[in-house]
């Protein structure tokens, strides 16, 4: 059974990443893994409830990079969502971006959909767990509440998670565009030797953005 369930959840990673989740169907998961459409209801569900086992795989990697990276430092923490997100989103940019999208078009219903309430619930939890840290190593001064600031940071996130997601940027702009959101949300807090550091990394990033005269250009042969 555990087997089959891999198979399953494989055929759908590769389906997903092919033909995005509009072009998700069960009788073609089944066909590709070797099983029977009622295996597939019986051991996970419907298209929906695929997509949600997908996710949560995604999630559990991302949060087993976060706790277990090399860098602890608390701005490396308060960073970690974004930098471990992109460099998982790198190793298959086709499926990741079809099931960000996914998972966008889940919470554009009426009603907020739980499933992706959770899963952005659990992105803001562990940024703000990382400005907590910050918070404890007196780098911040506290004066605005971690839970708005990872809010605040989330909120930048998904936006530039969007952008990455519908091709409009690279990859690579994506990680730095969203790591200077980071920085500036912290560097408005900030005491005034933390301050200086967020700044040189802000603008690192800057230069680093100026010095790719090439990414307008590929932007649009991506988009063409």
């Amino acid at each position: 059974m555990q087997k089959r369930r891999a198979r399953v959840l494989d055929a759908a990673h590769q389906l997903l990443a092919r033909q995005g989740f509009e072009g998700l169907n069960v009788r073609d998961v089944a066909h590709l893994a070797g099983v029977t459409v009622p295996t597939i209801y019986n051991l996970i569900g419907n298209k929906e409830q695929l997509l949600i086992t997908l996710i949560s795989q995604v999630l559990a990697e991302i949060e087993s990079r976060v706790h277990t990276g090399g860098d602890r430092t608390p701005l490396a923490l308060a960073a970690a969502v974004v930098t471990e997100s992109a460099g998982l989103f790198a190793e298959d940019e086709a499926y990741y971006r079809s099931a960000f999208l996914a998972v966008e078009a889940l919470d554009q219903t009426d009603a907020p959909h739980p499933e992706a309430a959770r899963i952005f619930a659990w992105a803001e939890r562990l940024i703000t767990e990382g400005i907590e840290a910050c918070l404890t190593a007196g780098l911040i001064r506290g004066r605005i509440p971690a839970a708005a600031m990872g809010e605040l940071i989330m909120r930048s996130f998904r936006i530039t998670c969007r952008a990455w997601a519908l091709r409009h940027i690279p990859i690579e702009a994506f990680r730095r565009t969203a790591l200077s959101d980071v920085y500036v949300t912290l560097a408005a807090d900030a005491v005034d030797t933390f301050h200086h550091r967020l700044m040189q990394k802000f603008s690192e990033l800057a230069a680093d953005d100026a010095a790719r005269p090439s990414n307008k250009k590929t932007n649009r042969g991506e988009k063409q």
